[in-house]
């Protein structure tokens, strides 16, 4: 998109000062030219800047401005999802971190690197996308398969249930795929080597897909919990881990300016 239909934020990550040797070139008039010579070298000081750049069209920017406007509310601030993910499921923790937040039509993959999001792709393939594939597998209607998915996922089971994984297994190869290529892309980048994933969204709780993905990649593979940073009754405990994958944004964003 043009610049001018995009609204800019950044922050400066890391700055680096160094010295580096260049050659010095003279300059001597002749033949109505300037012809330029080598005259031994120099050092200089070269500085970088590492910035993260975020950016989200106006047109959605103006439109959560009037929701909130209809509502009687005022907007302060407005974030994209990658940093409040990083606070409700990161936190303190410095090293590289895959997350794979799997919503209900769109699946987010970030690297995070000591907090700070490095990459981020999005497909579009999420919980619904699963659940179409098994009613369409066993002729059922969304609701019971919806139910199956949270019931079998990719565990075996055999008998009639037998091809619910394998269905599961169809969609979330496309998932895997997308996780491999990040994670490649990441190394060829960065350079660096991933440490652990965390899954989060509707679908994280899909039975066997921790384990499952972690077979796969030979990485530590687990659920987010975003209430880890939290205080609360413990006799909610039951109710909050059961909503957990899908509160990590909102649970994120109401930490903005705590922590």
């Amino acid at each position: 998109m043009p610049l001018e239909e995009m609204v800019l934020d950044w922050k400066i990550l890391k700055e680096d000062s160094k010295e580096m040797t260049v050659k010095k070139a003279g300059e001597s008039e002749g033949a109505g030219q300037i012809n330029r010579q080598g005259t031994g070298t120099e050092v200089i000081k070269v500085k970088n800047i590492k910035v993260l750049l975020t950016a989200a069209p106006k047109d959605l920017v103006n439109r959560y401005v009037e929701i909130f406007r209809k509502a009687g509310k005022t907007l302060s601030n407005l974030e994209t999802e990658s940093f409040a993910i990083e606070r409700s499921l990161i936190g303190s923790d410095k090293s590289i971190v895959m997350v794979v937040d799997i919503g209900a039509v769109v699946t987010n993959i970030s690297i995070f690197s000591e907090g700070i999001p490095l990459l981020n792709r999005s497909i579009d393939i999420g919980g619904e996308t699963i659940t179409k594939a098994i009613a369409n597998s066993l002729k059922i209607d969304q609701s019971r398969a919806e139910q199956f998915k949270r019931d079998f996922g990719l565990s075996a089971s055999g008998g009639y249930q037998e091809s619910i994984p394998k269905t599961i297994e169809f969609v979330i190869s496309s998932i895997l795929n997308e996780i491999k290529h990040v994670i490649n892309l990441f190394r060829s980048r960065e350079g660096g080597e991933l440490e652990k994933i965390i899954l989060t969204g509707g679908s994280a709780f899909l039975p066997n897909l921790p384990e499952y993905l972690s077979n796969i990649l030979n990485l530590k593979v687990h659920v987010g919990d975003p209430w880890a940073r939290v205080i609360y009754p413990l006799d909610l405990k039951p109710v909050l881990d059961e909503i957990a994958p899908q509160m990590a944004v909102a649970i994120g964003l109401a930490m903005r300016d705590i922590i």
